[in-house]
Parts: structure tokens; C-alpha cells; sequence
């Protein structure tokens, strides 16, 4: 670690250390930001699934309104207009609840749902529309047309058979024939002949057919024709023979001609039918069309009691059978219709509610997941803080061993350059030579002035003993004293000997630094000069360290 730290300068490691503290927050920040994208995510997610729900749910509200009120439309007024718009209103809600269902699983599975509900309302929908069609759309299409027709053709043709006004006028007539013959007064000759002429009125006025009108209008001149001899003969008072005569042959004939174009109270009847017909198509209650087919059956009967021909019964017969079963067929497609109506509103009765529940659920899981997602923020939060309190903390040991490292080697030059002023001192500072540090530079240059002070120390010292005993050999007066310098001076002149002998090591040593940084050198064409020097220079040392080593 104390190498590491001494190849860079005191410049980098502050640098670095720094950079490594703002990485530290650079992350503390990173990590926070990366909790409040996440929190932020969350709730946006959470925030665009409800809101779209809520949308679609509101835009399916009101397709589901706008195809729902065409179809009221549409019944109110039957025009198909209003069928389209309700198709084209039910296939926007289907386009509607497809978008729907591609907001999550939940929402899916209720678009399938509502789908089949939009499918069963446009089908039933459908079928009131053809349910329509074939009804009649209004009062002259369909079978509500059919059956008018029939009704209408029925009730012209019995108008062809409405002669209860003359028939009681041609039994007026022959009461007061009766009268005359009785009596024998004038009053009721007079009697008769208004009364033939109110019949041939209402024979002009009447809707019978042209040749039976014509016919009636005969035998009514000649029986008046006729009876007028007759009245004649009894205002005269002549024999009468009970009131027979050609007149009566003529009054027989005339109700002959009534009776085969009589059918009693057809019109008022079919008057009384079509009435019960217009309060069932008015009010749709079922005891009408009880009402409608009772009266067409008592129709049929007094065709079939009648006078008239077979060929006109069986016309009359057909076009009132053919009423009733269009009657009865209309009834029949306004049940149908009536179903159909019934379960198109039950579907999409059903759909609201479907809607209803997904927003009741959306805003169950959006209030759950709301809630786990503040527990999260406040679990991230509290680790944010146990992050950013371990980050403090690691930057401050970071800063304190970056300071240490650059401290504690300034302490102990401190404490060796002490010693320095007062001794020789013994211990070196811990350096590496490959380091860049100033400090461990210093401390390299430290150790060498202390070495250079110790080698220096043992010079001056061995220098001074050798001068001692040079002194102490001259000054000695015995042969015990003279060899003891004689000792001194031998003792002094080897440590100066074995100084030169660790200098001579010292360089040699050194030329084989610069022998291996001249190998360095050479590796590259720019550092062969350089490399040249050095390896004069080491010749130069060896040359130097032979020449002490000779001495």
C-alpha cells in the first residue's frame, strides 16, 4: 500500500482522492436518482393504467349512450337513419372496448365481456330492425300495409252490401202498402210515394254496384208504376183480393235484388274491427287482438248467413282471412320485437356495470399499489440515507488515509531532521525508489543527507583516532605505550579502510543501476544516447571504485 501510495504526487493523490469522495456522492446522487425514477415510474405506470381506464371507461359511457339513444330513435320514429347511426355507434363502442382491453390482463378480459355484450345488443338490434321491416316501418308497408290493404279492399266491397237503409225503407214501404189497402186513405199513397223516392235517392247515393244500382232503380219505377193503379183502385174503393197485384211481385223482386247484396251490420263490424285493430297498434295490450279475432269470426258468419252469392262470399271470406292472418303475423313480430327489445336493453344493461366494476377494481389496485409504493419510497429512503451516511463515512476514511499517507512520512523527516541537529541518528526512512511522491522523494534525499552525515560522523571519527594515536605513538615514552597507539593507529586506519571499502561497494553498486538503466534506454532509438551516457558514466564508477580499491 505504502508503494502504491508513493508512485503517484502529492498533487494526483489529492486529486484522486477527491475525485474518489465526488465519485462517492456522484454515486450517492446516482442512487438517488435512480429511486426517485423508479418512485416517478411506478406512479406514472400506475397513473397512465387508472387514467386510462377512466378514459376509456368515459368514452365507452358515452358510445354506449349514443347507440342506446339511436336505438330509442329508432323506435320512437322508425326511421332507418337512426338504425345506422346506432350501428355505427355500436361499432365505435367495439373499437371503444378493444382499445380498452389493451391496457392490462383485468381490463382484457372485461373488453371480452363487453364485446359480447355490444354483440348481442347490435344482433337483437338487428332482428328489431328486420322485426320492423317486416311489420312496416309505417302504416302502409309491411304487413301493418298488408292488412290495411285488406282491410281497406274489404271494407269497399262491403260497402257493395250495405242496403240496410233501403231495406227498411222497403219495409216502410210495404207497412204503408198494408196501410192503404187497410184504410184506403190518400195519406198513405202519399207515404209510399216519398218513400220510393228517398229509396231511389239513397239507391243514387249508395256505393252498390253499378248494375244492381240500375236494376233497383227499375223494379223501384216499375213498382211504383204499379202500385199506382193499385192505390187508385183503392181510394175508388174497388175490390182490392187482399192487397195482391203486380206491385207485389215488384216489392218481392226488389227485396230479392236487397237480399242477395245484404250481409246485416258488415260495415259496422268491420268498423268495430278495425277499432279494437287501431287500440292495439295504439296501446299493445293483448285483449285486443281477442277483440279483433272474435269480431272477424262473427264477420265470417254473417257472410257465410248471407244471401250473397257464393262467389262473393268466398271473396269477402278470402279478403277477411287474409286480414287476420297478416293481423295475427304483425302481433307475432311485435312479440318478437318485443323480446328482442326486452334483451337488447338487458345487454346493454350490462355493460355499464362491467365498466363500473373494472373502475371499482382499478381503484382497489391503484390504492394497493399506492401503498406499496410508499412503503417502498420510504424502505429506498431510509437506505438512502444509510447509503449516503456509509458514503460520508467511507469519504472521510477515504480523505483520512490519503492524508495520513501524506502526513505520517512528513512527521517522521520531521523527527529525523531532529535528530539530525543533534546526532547521527541510526534508523532510515522507509522510501521507494521507483516513487514519483514529492515527500518520498524528500524522504529519499533525507536518508541519503543522513547517511552522507553518518558516513561523514565516521570519517571525522576515524580521522580523529588515527590523529590521536599518531599523537599518542609520538608522545609515548615506553615501549607499553608506544604499543598501545601503535593498536589505536591500526584499529583507526582499518575503519577508514573499510569505509573506502563501502564506498568502493556503494559504486559499484551504482554502476550496475546504470548499467540496467542504459539496457532501459537502448529498448527505444530516442533513449540510445542516453543510455550511452549512462553506461560511461558507469565505467567512470568502476574506474573509481579500482583506484580505491588500489589505495
Amino acid at each position: 500500500m505504502n508503494k502504491l501510495s508513493t508512485r503517484f504526487r502529492i498533487g494526483e493523490k489529492i486529486v484522486l482522492g477527491f475525485g474518489a469522495v465526488g465519485l462517492l456522492f456522484l454515486g450517492i446522487i446516482w442512487y438517488y436518482h435512480t429511486n426517485v425514477r423508479d418512485l416517478t415510474a411506478a406512479y406514472q405506470g400506475l397513473a397512465a393504467v387508472s387514467g386510462a381506464r377512466q378514459i376509456h371507461a368515459f368514452a365507452i359511457e358515452s358510445h354506449l349512450n349514443a347507440m342506446r339513444s339511436g336505438a330509442d330513435r329508432f323506435l320512437l320514429t322508425r326511421d332507418t337513419d337512426f338504425a345506422e347511426q346506432t350501428l355505427v355507434a355500436a361499432a365505435a363502442l367495439r373499437a371503444e372496448a378493444e382499445a380498452f382491453g389493451r391496457i392490462d390482463a383485468a381490463s382484457a378480459r372485461t373488453a371480452v365481456e363487453i364485446d359480447a355484450s355490444i354483440e348481442a345488443f347490435a344482433d337483437h338490434f338487428e332482428a328489431i330492425v328486420a322485426g320492423w321491416r317486416a311489420r312496416g316501418l309505417d302504416e302502409d308497408s309491411g304487413l301493418q300495409g298488408a292488412f290495411r290493404d285488406a282491410v281497406h279492399e274489404l271494407q269497399d266491397r262491403a260497402a257493395h252490401y250495405n242496403v240496410d237503409r233501403l231495406y227498411l225503407l222497403l219495409l216502410q214501404v210495404r207497412r204503408s202498402e198494408k196501410d192503404l189497402g187497410l184504410r184506403r186513405e190518400d195519406q198513405y199513397r202519399v207515404r209510399v210515394n216519398a218513400l220510393l223516392d228517398e229509396m231511389q235517392a239513397t239507391t243514387a247515393a249508395s256505393r252498390l254496384q253499378e248494375d244492381t244500382r240500375q236494376a233497383l232503380q227499375d223494379e223501384i219505377a216499375a213498382y211504383r208504376q204499379r202500385f199506382g193503379a193499385y192505390a187508385e183502385r183503392v181510394l175508388a174503393g174497388e175490390p182490392i183480393e187482399g192487397g195482391k197485384g203486380l206491385f207485389r211481385d215488384r216489392a218481392h223482386r226488389i227485396e230479392d235484388l236487397l237480399q242477395a247484396h245484404y250481409v246485416p251490420g258488415l260495415e259496422t263490424a268491420i268498423l268495430q274491427m278495425r277499432r279494437r285493430e287501431k287500440d292495439y297498434l295504439l296501446r299493445g295490450d293483448a285483449q285486443y287482438i281477442d277483440m279483433v279475432d272474435d269480431i272477424a269470426g262473427g264477420i265470417a258468419e254473417r257472410i257465410a248467413g248471407s244471401a250473397v252469392a257464393a262467389d262473393q262470399q268466398q271473396v269477402l271470406s278470402s279478403l277477411l282471412e287474409r286480414y287476420r292472418q297478416d293481423f295475427l303475423a304483425l302481433v307475432d313480430q311485435n312479440t318478437q320485437i318485443a323480446r328482442s327489445t326486452d334483451a337488447m336493453y338487458q345487454a346493454a344493461a350490462q355493460i355499464t356495470p362491467l365498466v363500473e366494476r373494472n373502475l371499482a377494481q382499478a381503484t382497489a389496485t391503484m390504492a394497493e399499489q399506492s401503498e406499496e409504493i410508499a412503503a417502498a419510497s420510504a424502505e429506498r429512503a431510509r437506505w438512502s440515507l444509510v447509503v449516503a451516511a456509509v458514503v460520508s463515512v467511507l469519504g472521510f476514511l477515504l480523505a483520512l488515509l490519503i492524508t495520513s499517507r501524506i502526513v505520517r512520512p512528513v512527521q517522521r523527516m520531521v523527527g529525523l531532521l531532529d535528530q539530525l541537529t543533534r546526532e547521527a541518528p541510526r534508523d532510515r526512512l522507509e522510501v521507494d525508489p521507483a516513487g514519483r511522491d514529492e515527500i518520498n522523494a524528500m524522504a529519499i534525499a533525507l536518508n541519503t543527507l543522513a547517511d552522507h552525515r553518518a558516513r561523514f560522523s565516521e570519517w571525522w571519527r576515524s580521522s580523529m583516532q588515527g590523529e590521536i594515536a599518531c599523537r599518542d605513538l609520538q608522545e609515548a615514552g615506553g615501549d607499553e605505550a608506544r604499543a598501545e597507539a601503535a593498536v589505536e593507529l591500526r584499529n583507526a586506519v582499518g575503519a577508514k579502510l573499510s569505509q573506502l571499502d563501502a564506498e568502493r561497494e556503494r559504486m559499484l553498486d551504482g554502476a550496475e543501476r546504470l548499467d540496467a538503466m542504459a539496457a532501459d534506454q537502448s529498448a527505444n532509438a530516442r533513449g540510445r544516447v542516453n543510455a550511452n551516457a549512462l553506461r560511461e558514466i558507469a565505467g567512470n564508477l568502476r574506474a573509481l571504485a579500482r583506484m580505491v580499491a588500489a589505495h
